[in-house]
């Protein structure tokens, strides 16, 4: 490297370290004199535009606060030097949250959030328009601030210019402290000295990092192609693919990050913030869904870096969020008070396999004839009604069907819409007809009970003591199908409640068992065999069943969005039952359960049917109504954003799921993965499969695999499964020196200690080759939650006379120290990087997951960046042994 470059070099270093500090300490000065934003000012507004201008005074108050914690950690990022289209020259420094107070005539700040930020990401001769022209980058630097007792420093920093090779410096302290000696101080051994530690500290092109942490790689500044990404508007619906290390992860955070800064977001943006009819301020409205537990705690220390607080509350995976909305805002599954009509079982034999491997047919099929089902029996409810004797039934009928026959030729929100408006009516006629109804039904159990006084016994009583000796379960098959079409009642709470709903329920049953066939077996029909004689007479029954259908078909109309909403899980049920034998479901009686997949079918028929209601603007200027109730509800659930980390692991119908929970008119949904890390029977298996999810998805592709050596990158390549039409196309970044080791396999090792003792081996050239710095973070992967533990134990048996230490990071909840060797299933590693893998048991895998093996071989292998060691407890399975030529055996 020339002298000039040197000097150029010290000259940026000189400048950048007294930026730091004066940045640092303008930062530290803002946290001692900050108090927050002031809310007296909202005093004169009202209640609820008070609470949502609070949340965002404490919004931006926390941002501020944060943002000067960051800035006093990591005063810049990047340093650019820029020309506009006059030639004019200027300096900027970007940090990841833009500095206040700051003057200095000779350079700009600004948060890498903000447009101008971009340039941080490109290369000399790259440009962004700016209003007025453009600028066009011409020298790029780029930072990794780090504070020591002897002032700042920077580690690893790149030097890029126009026309000369990438540089990256060790250490910018010591560059200065090379160049900065005096000449008459140095005699020409000493120079010569000097002069090869210079050499030391300074590298053509850019270095390899290395992992010596459990959590994602930092990358203050993303590359061009990321950068663009993460800046796409608010309101976008993306799915970035990409091969294992290209960055995905980190691209969706920075772009979470840079959505939730004020300084960031454009005014058209802002705008559909402040339109947003989410009830959370914006920087609370997001969800990010992750497969596994551990890959979101894994992520966390990634958000707090981009100032972004992440709770567990808005890091999901889909197993928990799933149960939550089934159960605590959809009442698909049943609770103690009553809910839905289902128990959610992992385990439910529900289901074919036809189910899992083709949810979308699947989903179509069921939402087809669930809302067939849902307006044909409107036309037929209306259609009793139209025909009663009763002439202001017959009347409100002929209304009925008018509007339910319009909804055909127009939309479901159309004719939701103009049912409500006649549900007040409905409402009126149905409570004389249910007083008329109860009337009878209390005749007949107050008959019952002083006929039993009458003989000294207590019928309310025994009927009580019979209903006990009901199999919890009886009630579970065709009896809820027939409550289904009974106005919602909450479920009894106690004894004689519940025994009166059993009887009223018995004795609807006997008034319309004429007309309609019921099963033997259901609960109504048994409490009916017992009470016998005692229940209608015939002209009771007669009289009542006209009744009951006019009811019921009220019952229809009297809240129509409830009715259009809530009734989804009733309606699967009668589709599940319909279809029993079939292509989706197997033969016989599931009762109660419902399998994960099925909740994922009802939850997007009803998030699906909701959505439709909100797109029409009548509904959404009526929305406060309270016959709109259920929907308001459905904002509850709602966020401004949705975020996937690791897409294809999830079904389509889940992600659709994820899709509908983005609230309009925002939608912002932000998805990434690679079709090669698919680990799940039901993932997705293809862009066709996403673009169903979203129609007008954006699909993005990065293809620089920051994470892995070359070594390892061409055994990804060798990895990928060709069938899929999914092929590894992973490029290494320019100006890296990318070689590293090879990786290693060995075969024959069948019990732990086997197992131990070559690792220990492996481990100790590792701890040679990257002497003098401490054990890099390193991962040991086996083919089942067993035998965490035994290769744990076996392993620490073996390095504790080395010092070290493994740690069993049992079902992924344990992540262990820094220090420490992770021992893993396989199936809790999506989404981690480690500097060493080890894949032991490689064999056995291939055994127990004949369809996945290869698959997980591949996740497995792509989590290292360095060393990657690969054994079988016999021989190693064809699919890997094929890429022997790959493979050597120690380091």
């Amino acid at each position: 490297m020339s002298l000039n470059v040197n000097e150029h070099t010290s000259d940026i270093a000189r400048e950048a370290l007294a930026i730091f500090d004066s940045v640092a300490t303008g930062a530290k000065a803002e946290l001692a004199r900050f108090k927050g934003p002031s809310a007296e000012s909202l005093a004169p507004l009202n209640t609820l535009t008070t609470e949502k201008a609070v949340a965002k005074l404490n919004e931006i108050g926390r941002e501020i606060l944060n943002g000067h914690q960051i800035l006093s950690r990591e005063p810049a990022i990047a340093r650019v030097i820029a020309a506009d289209e006059s030639d004019n020259i200027t300096t900027f420094y970007i940090s990841r949250f833009a500095p206040s107070g700051l003057r200095d005539s000779k350079v700009r700040f600004a948060s890498y959030n903000a447009p101008v930020g971009r340039l941080a990401s490109l290369r000399p001769g790259g440009y962004i328009e700016v209003p007025g022209g453009s600028l066009e980058v011409l020298e790029r630097t780029v930072f990794h601030a780090e504070a020591l007792p002897v002032g700042w420093d920077s580690l690893d920093t790149i030097f890029e210019a126009d026309g000369q090779k990438t540089v990256t410096v060790t250490s910018l302290l010591r560059l200065l402290s090379e160049r900065d000696a005096p000449a008459d101080a140095l005699d020409e051994i000493e120079r010569m000295l000097k002069d090869a530690e210079v050499d030391d500290n300074v590298t053509i092109g850019r270095k390899r990092g290395i992992i010596d942490k459990m959590q994602l790689r930092d990358q203050a500044v993303l590359d061009e192609y990321q950068d663009a990404i993460f800046r796409l508007s608010l309101d976008s619906q993306l799915l970035i693919l990409g091969p294992p290390g290209t960055g995905k992860t980190t691209t969706l955070i920075r772009r979470l990050g840079q959505k939730l800064d004020p300084h960031g977001l454009s005014d058209d943006e802002q705008s559909l913030i402040d339109a947003s009819p989410s009830p959370l301020p914006h920087g609370q409205s997001w969800i990010m869904f992750t497969p596994t537990d551990l890959l979101g705690q894994y992520l966390k220390e990634a958000f707090s870096r981009n100032n972004v607080p992440a709770p567990d509350l808005r890091i999901k995976t889909w197993i928990g969020h799933r149960k939550e909305l089934a159960r605590n805002h959809l009442s698909i599954l049943r609770t103690a008070n009553g809910g839905g009509p289902f128990i959610l079982k992992d385990s439910a034999a529900t289901i074919t396999p036809d189910a899992v491997q083709s949810p979308i047919e699947w989903f179509e099929q069921f939402q087809t004839k669930q809302n067939s089902d849902f307006w044909s029996g409107l036309e037929g409810a209306a259609a009793i009604l139209s025909s009663a004797t009763d002439a202001e039934i017959a009347k409100l009928g002929d209304r009925l069907r008018a509007a339910v026959q319009s909804a055909q030729t127009t939309s479901a929100a159309s004719g939701i819409y103009a049912l409500v408006s006649l549900s007040e009516d409905v409402r009126r006629v149905l409570g004389r007809v249910r007083a008329d109804v109860d009337g009878v039904l209390k005749t007949a159990l107050a008959r019952a009970q002083a006929g039993a006084r009458a003989q000294g016994e207590n019928f309310f009583e025994q009927l009580i003591a019979f209903l006990d000796t009901l199999d919890d379960q009886t009630d579970q098959a065709d009896d809820d199908l027939d409550d289904e079409e009974e106005e919602e009642e909450d479920r009894p709470t106690n004894k004689p409640a519940a025994a009166q709903r059993a009887y009223y329920a018995a004795l609807r049953l006997q008034a319309r068992s004429k007309a309609r066939r019921r099963s033997a077996s259901s609960r109504s029909a048994l409490v009916l065999d017992w009470i016998g004689d005692r229940g209608l007479t015939d002209t009771e029954a007669s009289g009542l069943a006209e009744r009951l259908g006019w009811q019921l078909s009220l019952n229809r109309f009297s809240a129509p969005v409830r009715q259009y909403l809530s009734k989804v899980p009733a309606r699967y049920r009668q589709f599940r039952r319909s279809e029993r034998g079939g292509r989706w479901y197997p033969d016989g009686n599931p009762g109660r359960d419902l399998h994960p997949l099925e909740a994922d079918l009802v939850i997007l028929a009803m998030l699906r049917a909701g959505n439709a209601l909100l797109a029409d603007n009548r509904v959404r200027r009526n929305i406060d109504q309270s016959a709109y109730e259920s929907l308001r509800a459905l904002y509850d659930i709602q966020r401004n954003q949705i975020l996937v980390d690791e897409a294809p692991d999830f079904s389509p119908v889940q992600l659709a799921c994820m899709r509908a929970l983005a609230i309009e008119p925002i939608g912002s949904f932000f998805a990434c993965g690679d079709f090669n890390q698919r680990i799940t029977d039901w993932g997705s298996r293809s862009e066709e499969s996403l673009q169903w999810v979203e129609p007008s998805l954006q699909i993005q592709r990065i293809s620089i695999a920051y994470r892995q050596s070359r070594q390892l990158n061409d055994l990804a390549k060798a990895l990928a499964d060709p069938a899929s039409g999914n092929q590894s196309d992973a490029d290494l970044p320019e100006d890296v020196n990318n070689d590293a080791m090879s990786p290693v396999m060995a075969s024959g090792l069948s019990e732990p200690e086997d197992v131990a003792l070559w690792l220990s081996q492996r481990l100790s050239e590792i701890e040679r080759s990257v002497s003098p710095r401490p054990l890099p973070s390193i991962a040991i992967l086996v083919p089942e939650e067993a035998a965490v533990r035994p290769i744990t134990d076996a392993l620490n048996a073996v390095i504790e006379d080395q010092n070290l230490h493994a740690v069993a990071c049992v079902d992924g909840k344990i992540i262990g120290r820094d220090d420490e060797i992770r021992v893993f299933d396989v199936r809790h590693i999506k989404g981690l990087e480690f500097e060493a893998v080890f894949f032991v048991g490689v064999d056995r895998l291939a055994a127990s997951e004949p369809s996945l093996f290869e698959r997980y071989l591949y996740v497995g292998a792509t989590r290292a960046a360095t060393y990657l060691g690969m054994c079988a407890d016999d021989e190693i399975p064809p699919s890997l042994a094929r890429l022997s030529d790959h493979f050597g055996e120690r380091w």
